[in-house]
Parts: structure tokens; sequence; C-alpha cells
């Protein structure tokens, strides 16, 4: 009569062992949640931007702002609007005051312990890193006419 033959305890402790070395060890290099977490980050921005736009929005209807150009105050600031919406510039051209009045041109801004620029000219915030060159932006786009709000657009594919 055969005698049956099988592992031992001891040799499927050393292999399920092995396993949890090589799964600890290579599981970060599959698993890079980084992009994730940048895109969050930037969805977050754009969140941001549009209870911004509502806000100023509804201030300056109330305000009876509708004009092409104007300005209101809120909290002792005064915000640059078009169409009764906010202006990420004085005119749309990117030289004057900026949506927000909290960012200016070319400034490297701090939101949620991430660095952001915002070049007004342009309206685009992006996401920046010092190791890989992502490029995760928001866009705002002013108000074109009364009847169309902005665009606030975030393109996260190279995060």
């Amino acid at each position: 009569m055969k005698k049956a033959q099988g592992f031992t305890l001891i040799e499927l402790i050393i292999v399920i062992i092995i396993l949890g070395i090589l799964a600890v060890t290579a599981a970060p290099k599959f698993i890079d949640l980084s992009g994730d977490a940048k895109a969050s980050v930037m969805q977050g921005l754009q969140g941001s931007l549009h209870s911004v736009v509502a806000g100023v929005h509804g201030k300056a209807l109330i305000a009876g702002q509708t004009a092409q150009n104007g300005d209101i105050t809120i909290n002792d600031k005064v915000y640059r609007i078009i169409f009764a919406y906010p202006s990420r510039d004085d005119d749309g051209n990117g030289d004057g005051t900026e949506i927000g009045k909290g960012f200016s041109v070319d400034e490297l801004i701090e939101y949620d312990d991430t660095v952001i620029s915002y070049n007004k000219g342009t309206g685009v915030f992006e996401h920046l890193s010092a190791t890989d060159g992502d490029n995760c932006t928001v866009t705002y786009t002013n108000a074109a006419d009364a009847t169309t709000p902005p665009v606030v657009t975030a393109v996260l594919t190279g995060c």
C-alpha cells in the first residue's frame, strides 16, 4: 500500500510567507493612488468654482448687476463680474482683477495641501507636481453673454 504524500504545515506556512513578502513589495508598484488623489483635488476645485459662480451670480442678480461689466461687493471684497457672473479678470483679456480675488497671475496657491498654479490670463488652474510633471487642469471660461454661464472644465487625463 502506498503512503499518502502531501505538503507539511511548515511548507505551507513558508509558501504563504513568501507570497506575502512578494505582495507587500510588488503591490505599491501596481497600485498607484497618487493620480486618483490629484484628480480628486482638481474635482474639488472644480466644485468650489461652481459654488463661487452660483454665489456671485445670486448676489449680482439681487444687486441688479446684469450688465456686461460691473462690480459687486461681498465681505468687503470687490468682485468684477461679466453678465452677472464672476470674471476671471477685469474684462476677460487676462489683465485685471481675477475670479475670487484670492488668485493672481501665475501665483502658486495651496488647495487642500496641494500646490496649484493659476494663470488668470488663460483661466487655467494647474496641479503641480515636482516629481512627475502631470497636467491636471481646471479651466474657468468667462460667461459669453447674459444667457450663457461661465464654463468650468476639468481635464483629468494627465493625473
